[in-house]
């Protein structure tokens, strides 16, 4: 099963950067192509609440976290391509995570835990039809917390916990808009997204010491974005989203960013 899940790991990988990589490429090329017209460029700022389902072993839960973002995004390359990079802090709450292979065995209720997010986004307008538009987009994020250590209550003696997790969501897929408005653009995404991560725990009672790693995947594999691009003035535009996670444990969150082209 292991040797299974490293393997769909991979191949998720793959696909997702190819495709990003695929789409960098040919944005190049119709940047290269074009003379008079150049790419906007646009520094953003995004604020997110994440929620998605999660499972590990028999066990499900729903991870939540808070995150702030930057961005930097080049727009309408050859009149197709958006790509951008983004980064900034994560701050998930895996609360309900069970640790059972410790001396002493800790269900982490320990609240949020900084992290650096860091990823790359691309999206395509390939098809018009009408007033729509048809196209694709492909994202990885990556996050990786920072160590947090925590005391041990209810013990006789003292005790520490040290966490550290870390986790990837790769998602690729089809990307809808609607153009026939004056000064918006709604757009709707239907996608495959695939997260794989590990939650690390460390316990010291005494001479007592153990570690466990626990290995994390979604509890589904669909992502479904909902949002809407309002362009309030020549330089700044204004985007709220909503995401879905559907499943057995659905994750709902939403977030807004704010854009400023130079």
């Amino acid at each position: 099963m292991k040797e299974r899940s490293r393997k769909a790991k991979r191949l998720a990988g793959f696909l997702v950067v190819s495709l990003v990589l695929g789409l960098l490429s040919a944005g190049s090329q119709a940047l290269r192509a074009q003379d008079q017209n150049r790419p906007a460029w646009e520094f953003g700022l995004t604020g997110e609440l994440y929620a998605r389902g999660i499972k590990w072993a028999d066990q499900t839960s729903t991870l939540k976290a808070t995150n702030l973002m930057l961005e930097l995004r080049a727009r309408n390359l050859g009149n197709i391509f958006n790509l951008s990079v983004f980064g900034g802090l994560g701050l998930p709450r895996p609360n309900g995570l069970v640790f059972d292979q410790l001396p002493l065995s800790l269900e982490y209720q320990g609240g949020s835990i900084t992290g650096l997010l860091v990823g790359a986004r691309a999206e395509a307008r390939l098809l018009p039809a009408s007033d729509f538009n048809f196209g694709l987009m492909a994202e990885f994020a990556s996050y990786l917390g920072f160590k947090k250590d925590f005391a041990l209550s209810g013990l006789v003696v003292p005790g520490t916990a040290t966490v550290s997790p870390s986790w990837s969501q790769a998602t690729g897929g089809l990307r809808v808009t609607y153009d026939a408005l004056e000064g918006s653009q709604p757009f709707l995404e239907v996608a495959g997204s695939y997260f794989w991560g590990n939650f690390k725990m460390k316990e010291k009672i005494e001479d007592l010491e153990g570690e466990q790693t626990v290995d994390l995947k979604g509890s589904s594999y669909v992502s479904i974005t909902a949002g809407w691009s309002f362009f309030l003035v020549d330089r700044i535009t204004l985007v709220p989203k909503v995401r879905i996670f559907p499943g057995s444990k659905t994750g709902i969150g939403g977030g807004v960013s704010i854009y400023y082209g130079f």
